[in-house]
């Protein structure tokens, strides 16, 4: 293929622009970098976008995802697939991406996320020569397993709860531990399928990369993709006088949405606590809100349209998650920024960080309070969190830089 165009079909579950979320950083993260390798063209389900596909992409088109009785149908056809797969799964989606690699004639064909797994089984029984890539991103069969554990887990719908039809959302919150369990076992059943069905598997997280190669062995090269850690410039800081301890998400994922009420539950603690100090703090959260949620200290920042602005001067991430698999990209974002970070040991799953030299580790609220108290009340912990903090970056660019996420993705397209 060196001596032609390498083209790349990238079929989305969800359109990418603008950047609201994780998952959509990653997709945009993989099309710009195989942007730099040839040719790309997407196709996403998902409504009509509100902001079109950048230059780079050289041809971009949408797809139906499945209504109720499509998705009746199809798990009845085919009942051991994972329950979000009849999502996307359906005639018209299925034949306009026939189409699309007919007309396109790409080189490699790059899905998003295993619930799409079934589309690449299409593609290979007409066009056996198209090199197939799953980016995975994380295990979503270990991330449900967590759910089940965590008694305080949230909704099975996620990010695409409100794509689905009315009455399946009705039925999720109601039968969750059920659909829970199911989904679980139909999910890593696909998992398995998948390390034979493509040729490369992309995830974010190295700890992951090496047990889907020991739980699923298979043909497919299983490469770690993680999320690209930018250089960029190390901001003004000075934690002397004052901290603000901040929180960064999409409020809407259930995840975040539970570390955000456990921050708050932690604040006031901290509030009940403080006594007299001369450090002035405050709790913040960005990002898309949660509709109807009250916090008692938490302050409610919204979309920030300037996050290095943000997150500069006297800003601490604080990211007390608790369930989720791969790295999570709030992370990734402090780390950039160089900014100290005070997570749990799923936050920062992945990185290759070393409690108490790169991040501030807290297993739940109470300890999350006494970190907290403990920076407001001394002195010698605020002068320690830049330090900390560029340790952090430094470790993270060491594996997470341009030219090596660019050669990872040149061994997954076979080139």
């Amino acid at each position: 293929m060196w001596w032609d165009i390498v083209k790349v079909l990238y079929i989305a579950t969800r359109w990418p622009w603008p950047v609201e979320m994780g998952r959509q950083r990653m997709i945009v993260q993989t099309l710009e970098f195989a942007a730099t390798l040839g040719e790309v063209h997407l196709l996403s389900f998902g409504d009509p976008p509100t902001k079109p596909a950048p230059d780079f992409i050289s041809s971009s088109g949408m797809l139906e995802m499945s209504g109720l009785m499509g998705i009746a149908g199809s798990m009845l056809r085919r009942p051991l697939l994972p329950l979000q797969s009849h999502l996307f799964l359906n005639g018209p989606a299925t034949a306009a991406v026939m189409e699309a690699a007919e007309r396109i004639r790409p080189d490699v064909i790059v899905f998003d996320m295993a619930r799409l797994s079934h589309l690449a089984l299409a593609i290979h029984r007409h066009y056996p020569g198209i090199r197939l890539v799953l980016d995975m991103d994380d295990r979503l069969s270990k991330r449900y397993q967590r759910m089940l554990t965590n008694e305080t887990a949230g909704d099975l719908g996620g990010t695409f709860e409100a794509r689905l039809p009315g009455a399946i959302r009705f039925l999720v919150p109601r039968l969750k531990k059920l659909l829970l369990r199911v989904e679980k076992s139909l999910m890593d059943r696909s998992e398995r399928r998948a390390a034979d069905v493509f040729d490369a598997i992309l995830m974010v997280s190295a700890l992951e990369a090496d047990e889907m190669r020991t739980d699923c062995p298979g043909r497919a090269d299983v490469v770690a993709f993680p999320p690209l850690i930018n250089e960029l410039p190390v901001p003004q800081q000075d934690f002397s006088r004052s901290v603000r301890f901040v929180f960064i998400g999409n409020a809407g994922y259930a995840p975040n949405a539970e570390a955000l009420e456990l921050l708050d539950r932690a604040a006031v603690q901290v509030s009940k606590n403080t006594g007299s100090s001369d450090t002035d703090y405050c709790f913040q959260a960005a990002g898309k809100p949660l509709a109807h949620a009250v916090y008692k200290k938490v302050e409610v920042a919204g979309f920030v349209p300037d996050l290095s602005a943000f997150l500069a001067g006297n800003a601490v991430l604080v990211a007390p998650i608790l369930q989720g698999t791969g790295i999570k990209t709030k992370i990734i974002d402090a780390l950039e920024h160089s900014v100290p970070v005070i997570t749990t040991p799923v936050g920062a799953e992945g990185l290759g960080l070393t409690e108490g030299e790169h991040f501030i580790c807290v297993l739940g609220e109470d300890d999350l309070a006494q970190a907290c108290l403990h920076i407001i009340r001394s002195p010698e912990a605020r002068g320690g969190l830049a330090r900390m903090a560029a340790a952090a970056r430094n470790k993270g660019l060491t594996s997470q830089n341009r030219t090596i996420l660019r050669d990872r993705l040149t061994f997954a397209f076979g080139l």
